[in-house]
């Protein structure tokens, strides 16, 4: 271009530059060299972008990191904040859980209340006691509640409902009472169902009342107040007995009875409610005799009612079902179970509702709970909270009932004991072994006596002026020093199995015990006993040391006066369960009776003795 515009110049001075321009042009070999410059150049300048690009994206690297590192600063920041609100989570759910733990245990402890069952530690470990001690707490009680069960009836010949032999065939197929037992099975084969129970009807109209039946009967005539019989059993043997059926309970049913099926459509009492007082009547009126078994089960035939024609059922409390008042009187036997103040368990597993509610309502309303089975184990859990005879109700029933006759002979408050002088003993203790209690059971028996040559002291009247062993009771503890004149009897092997088959009248004496002599043991009740749970300060300490058995002391009576019981030994037949507490067998004579001295110290400490009677 700029060639041409020389060429085309107007002046001289422009050609002559042209000229020089053109005269400077470069050779061939200048122009290769000019190119590879160029190259060079370009090449550089291609470097050198490349380089600001990695300088450009290194500044990017390191924008970005400083914008993570900002941001991770950020995240610590958030993290730590989150940690503290963690850490305060964490104590705040290990609270929750321990609150939740503690409430899981109270509804454990309530649901196994409301079945009967026991709720733990709050409950007193079982104690075996013999007829005497049943018979004592009848002669003292207002208000008692008997309860029995299949046990009872097993005396007369009827099977216990899940025995060994309790099952029935239908076809080719064998099946348990449980099973059948059920408003659903009924309702899948009424007839079937309905010759199995005229089979068993059958059986219970061939059983007679035994020995515990009727001293049951005896047991309403002679306690104060007669007792109220709950019943599980449906063979109708206690009213056979003769027990009153106003105060007969039979809460699972009679076997001898029939009724309209409520639970199909069309029946009378269909949608009825059986918990209503203004329906019990109408209820009551649809209940017919079952009747008598046929001879050949094939002739058995399903019955329907005469006014609705649905079948009938029979009166029978099926696993399926809920207790109603109407038919079962339910709720009237629980009113009876809380008012009691003794409730006998007889012959029952208490594995049914109203049963296990029975307990539980006695136990709420600090009842004594006596429980009777041939078969006793005390470490059972749900034998807490009880005591326990162990034997047949045929057998055990009537000796009750034999020393309960006994006991009404006497004074409601019986003459006290002849207490002598320490200077004249004229009175003992005995210690002798019971074959009718636990391992490690001693039974002490006062057995006053006349001075020789004297007239026998005329009975005493308990007064507050009056003077008797064991008045040491205030505070709720008590004590009896014992000094044997024979050795101390330890029980056999023979005493390793309890039985209640002795004879329900005094034991045999044992070794005679002096009182006013060196004592080797205490007689202790209330909070002196170790196992005592009222969280007396004292107890721990002044058990320490000493050996414990459960004792009993005959020819005694407990009273209680506001919170403070009192033992006086008496001129009767009743007893008093306690615990024996003496030095350990290994200590030298010296060691024993400095321990007994410091022990007897310490006991007056706590009972304020010394300051308000005088020792005898």
């Amino acid at each position: 271009a700029v060639l041409r515009v020389a060429a085309g110049g107007r002046s001289a001075r422009a050609r002559a530059m042209a000229a020089t321009v053109a005269a400077r042009a470069p050779e061939p070999t200048d122009a290769r060299g000019l190119a590879q410059a160029r190259m060079t150049i370009e090449g550089a300048a291609a470097s050198r972008a490349a380089d600001e690009e990695v300088l450009a994206s290194a500044a990017e690297a390191m924008k970005a990191a400083q914008s993570a590192r900002e941001e991770q600063h950020a995240a610590a920041a958030a993290v730590q904040t989150q940690v503290s609100h963690l850490s305060d989570l964490d104590a705040k759910w290990k609270e929750f859980q321990r609150k939740f733990d503690q409430l899981m245990e109270l509804s454990i402890k309530n649901i196994a209340g409301c079945l009967g069952g026991p709720d733990g530690s709050s409950l007193r470990p079982a104690a075996m006691i013999d007829e005497r001690c049943v018979a004592q707490v009848l002669r003292r009680a207002s208000r008692v509640v008997v309860l029995t069960g299949a046990g009872v009836s097993a005396e007369s010949g009827v099977p216990t409902f899940r025995g060994a032999d309790g099952f029935w065939t239908v076809g080719s197929k064998n099946y348990q009472p449980q099973e059948l037992a059920t408003w659903e099975q009924y309702d899948k084969m009424p007839e079937e169902l309905w010759r199995w129970y005229q089979y068993r009807w059958g059986i219970c109209r061939n059983a007679k009342p035994n020995a515990g039946h009727k001293a049951l009967v005896d047991l309403e005539a002679l306690v104060p107040g007669g007792i109220d019989l709950v019943t599980q059993n449906v063979d109708g043997l206690h009213r056979i007995a003769g027990s009153t059926e106003d105060r007969l309970y039979e809460v699972h049913g009679r076997i001898d009875q029939m009724r309209c099926d409520e639970r199909v459509e069309g029946a009378c009492l269909h949608g009825v409610g059986l918990d209503d007082p203004a329906n019990f009547d109408r209820a009551r009126a649809t209940v017919a005799m079952t009747p008598v078994p046929a001879k050949r089960e094939e002739d058995e035939a399903l019955h329907r009612c005469p006014t609705c024609g649905v079948r009938q059922r029979p009166k029978i409390l099926w696993f399926d079902e809920c207790y109603n008042e109407a038919f079962y009187r339910s709720k009237s036997a629980l009113k009876a179970a809380e008012q009691c103040d003794a409730l006998l368990v007889i012959g029952t597993q208490l594995t049914t509702g109203l049963p296990q509610r029975i307990v539980r309502a006695a136990r709420e309303g600090a009842a004594t709970i006596i429980r009777m089975d041939p078969l006793v184990d005390l470490k059972d859990p749900s034998s807490a909270g009880m005591l326990h005879v162990q034997g047949k109700s045929g057998e055990a029933l009537p000796k009750i009932a034999a020393e309960l006759r006994r006991l009404l002979s006497e004074p409601l408050l019986a003459p006290l004991a002849e207490v002598p002088s320490s200077r004249s003993p004229s009175s003992s203790v005995a210690i002798s072994p019971d074959k009718a209690r636990a391992p490690s059971q001693a039974v002490l028996r006062a057995q006053p006596k006349s001075r020789s040559g004297s007239k026998p002291a005329a009975p005493q009247r308990r007064s507050a002026s009056s003077s008797a062993v064991g008045r040491g009771a205030l505070r709720n503890a008590a004590k009896l020093a014992l000094q044997p004149e024979a050795p101390l009897p330890r029980p056999g092997p023979s005493a390793s199995r309890p039985s209640s088959s002795g004879s329900a009248g005094s034991a045999p004496p044992g070794p005679a015990l002096a009182i006013g002599a060196t004592p080797v043991g205490f007689f202790v009740y209330g909070t002196l006993r170790p196992d005592d749970d009222s969280g007396a300060s004292w107890t721990a300490k002044f058990c320490e040391g000493l050996e414990a058995e459960a004792a009993t002391l005959q020819g005694a009576s407990m009273y209680v006066d506001g919170a403070y019981p009192a033992v006086n030994l008496e001129k009767t037949r009743c007893c008093v369960r306690g615990m024996l507490l003496r030095p350990p067998a290994a200590k030298t004579a010296q060691a024993k009776a400095a321990l007994m001295s410091q022990k007897l110290e310490e006991a007056d400490r706590i009972e304020g003795y010394a300051d308000v009677y005088d020792r005898v």
